[in-house]
């Protein structure tokens, strides 16, 4: 039966960051590059900064309160039960140990033999998305002792990874999307892929559908009900550079680099289209819904928080502050 439902979740902006910014020597712009939150707190990767920890209990008010010097430049991340899992560009696999979120430490790391840039967890097993690499999936059934099971050579450059049930659905660049058979963890198969996306820089998956953030080229819909055989099922573009896509109700939320936030309305996958957008006051590199509220990341500041309201707030001007170097 079709839905007949509207909107009642919109990004309304309130967006903030950590710290206000100080002028002076030695002090830099902090860079957001992916973030993951989990209950009243906030991981975010900022490149060369590591892997920073955010109060966010008041979201109106997040607080910074705790940073890892990660060995290499922190790119994706991925919380699950007690560790925040790094891809740390060209020092690979990072393992932080987050039981305590104020005193996070590193206790296991991997190298990889391209440029981490995403990191997907899944039972104890992690795929990791790397670059000229391809595909990593790495057993991470000892923390302290991460080992490499096996490598997908992809056409591409793989830039995000998504794992549903027995399958890995994987961003690679000018090789578009790329659907893996991972049941045996140990060989992993390419099955499928779809090539139209010229430069897939993300993917998000839920229920029948796969959506790919292509660079210059918007979103797509993938209908992946039979992961043997995807087909595309409808695709919207959206202006700047869409780097992130991430599904929040009937919304996707798109970081859309030097463009900030586009919304899409997601109702209908085969008639996607844009419904309200947010210039942010830096390139958004990064997406995240949770609950009533989106988190997003890019180069200049950091973290920004958007209170998801109603439909009436679309378009509303938002709120700005800046971080300091570490």
């Amino acid at each position: 039966m079709k839905r007949n439902t509207s909107f009642l979740w919109v990004c309304a902006a309130i967006f903030i960051s950590l710290v206000p910014i100080a002028a002076g020597a030695g002090q830099s712009q902090l860079s957001g590059q992916d973030v993951y939150v989990v209950g009243s707190h906030a991981f975010v990767t900022g490149g060369e900064d590591g892997l920073y920890v955010v109060d966010i209990s008041n979201p109106a008010s997040p607080t910074r309160m705790a940073a890892v010097d990660t060995p290499g430049q922190a790119k994706g991340v991925f919380v699950i039960s007690g560790f925040a899992y790094v891809a740390d560009g060209t020092a690979g696999l990072q393992i932080v140990d987050i039981s305590n979120p104020a005193s996070p430490g590193i206790i296991g790391s991997v190298e990889t033999p391209g440029d981490a840039r995403s990191v997907f967890v899944f039972g104890d097993y992690a795929c990791v998305a790397d670059g000229p690499a391809g595909l990593q999936i790495i057993s991470i059934r000892d923390a302290k002792r991460p080992q490499i099971l096996a490598t997908v050579d992809t056409p591409g450059e793989a830039h995000r990874v998504y794992v549903a049930g027995d399958h890995a659905y994987l961003a690679d660049g000018s090789g578009g999307l790329r659907i893996l058979d991972i049941k045996r963890p140990a060989r992993p198969e390419i099955i499928a892929s779809v090539t139209a996306p010229r430069d897939a820089r993300s993917v998000f998956v839920i229920s029948d559908y796969a959506y790919v953030a292509d660079f210059s080229d918007g979103i797509y819909a993938i209908d992946i009900s039979d992961p043997a055989n995807p087909h595309i099922a409808g695709s919207v573009d959206t202006p700047g550079e869409a780097q992130g896509v991430h599904k929040l109700y009937d919304l996707l939320i798109v970081a859309a680099g030097s463009r900030g936030i586009q919304v899409i309305d997601s109702r209908e996958p085969q008639s996607l289209r844009i419904v309200g957008a947010y210039d942010t006051p830096g390139e958004t590199h990064s997406a995240y819904g949770l609950g009533s509220t989106v988190y997003a990341a890019g180069l200049s500041f950091g973290l920004g928080v958007f209170d998801v309201i109603d439909r009436s707030r679309l378009n509303t001007p938002g709120h700005y502050l800046f971080s300091p170097d570490r």
